[in-house]
């Protein structure tokens, strides 16, 4: 019996997906869904900036990986707006996913 096991844990595909790409996500809390920009990319979270209405003031949100596989987040993303690709998103009432392209 070893001291250390090891254990598959979900991750965003940096490949998929990275700092610029531009993003629409919605929280399954959330009303409405929000448009932006990724600013960061990490396998364990994406960090969002978005316009919030208010002059000419920014605000950022973050989605965690965990609740992204746990399903919470529906997201589509492009580095072209040529092609979008789709996360988690429903379509007459079932859930897809897409294969995506990268931005960087």
């Amino acid at each position: 019996m070893g001291l250390i096991t090891e254990k598959p844990t979900a991750a965003f595909d940096l490949t998929q997906i990275g700092h610029g790409c531009l993003l629409w996500a919605k929280h399954f809390s959330w009303e409405e869904g929000k448009a932006g920009f990724v600013t960061t990319a990490a396998e364990n979270q994406l960090i969002v900036q978005y316009y919030p209405g208010i002059s000419n003031v920014t605000n950022h949100f973050m989605i965690p990986v965990s609740e992204a596989a746990e399903g919470q987040w529906e997201v589509r993303w492009s580095a072209d707006l040529s092609s979008v690709q789709e996360y988690n998103v429903k379509t007459d009432e079932t859930n897809q996913e897409t294969e995506g392209g990268g931005c960087s």
